[in-house]
């Protein structure tokens, strides 16, 4: 009964589009960026809900300094900086 009363309430926000689906970025983060759903095709969309302000996300420059970031100090984060310390970028 639950199970049919849940389908039912799916099925009434499916009929009035209000049902999410997560999109699949498919380019880095930017103004411009492809973005596709589920069994679509990609497609080009303006992105207004980027969190990169400056425009930095796909600078070279940052590119290479998080790569180089990531091969001196490797990529995991380890535990609780009070458990096991923090590494020598953060200090």
């Amino acid at each position: 009964m639950l199970i049919e009363h849940l389908r039912r309430r799916l099925h009434e926000r499916e009929a009035q589009s209000l049902r999410r689906e997560r999109r699949i970025a498919e380019s880095p983060c930017a103004p411009h960026q492809r973005v596709s759903l589920a069994g679509e095709p990609a497609r080009d969309m303006l992105a207004f809900c980027s969190n990169d302000y400056l425009g930095l996300a796909n600078h070279p420059e940052l590119i290479e300094a998080l790569a180089d970031g990531a091969r001196r100090f490797g990529a995991g984060s380890g535990a609780s900086h009070l458990v096991s310390g923090h590494s020598r970028a953060h200090a």
